[in-house]
């Protein structure tokens, strides 16, 4: 077992996540999570199995574990920036915004790892909400995230806010 002593060990623990992990065939492993249930399989696909020789001719493509990942931190950021969103009077459902996340998988010595995730923000502005409160609220998120407050130092996150037409009234 590694024990790795950080800065962190003095704060409160809140909460202790547990997921259990089953190996299947061909790569994938069955998740399970908390609340959720599962399993959720994770695997490989696409360049990921080919850097693993791995023939998807034989085995079922799943989402990598580096895709989950991007998830979280996509999904986490966009929670994030929505709740704030909502404290402005802006609407976040019906479209009003949409996230998109892409993370840049790298080789890196043979192991693929995550260098960078960027999370681009379609936001459609409603009449009578401040643009420069939304900024603001964009410029401040990323530390307000806890996925990305995890991730920092380890993965850069860069986040991009593209404001389109107010929603109807």
């Amino acid at each position: 077992m590694s024990d790795t002593t950080t800065a962190t060990e003095a704060l409160p623990i809140v909460e202790r996540s547990r997921v259990s992990v089953v190996p299947a065939p061909g790569r994938t492993k069955l998740v399970t999570v908390p609340v959720d249930g599962g399993p959720v399989p994770m695997g490989v696909h696409g360049p990921v199995a080919e850097h693993y020789r791995v023939p998807m001719d034989q085995v079922e493509p799943h989402a990598t574990t580096l895709d989950y990942v991007v998830g979280a931190a996509t999904g986490c950021l966009a929670g994030t920036f929505g709740g704030m969103l909502g404290a402005l009077g802006q609407p976040v459902t019906d479209g009003a915004l949409v996230a998109e996340g892409e993370g840049e998988i790298v080789d890196d010595g043979g192991v693929l790892r995550i260098a960078r995730i960027t999370v681009r923000y379609r936001l459609r502005l409603a009449h009578g909400v401040d643009e420069a409160k939304v900024r603001r609220a964009h410029d401040r998120h990323t530390q307000r995230c806890p996925v990305a407050r995890s991730l920092a130092g380890g993965i850069p996150i860069h986040t991009r806010l593209d404001l389109g037409e107010a929603a109807a009234e």
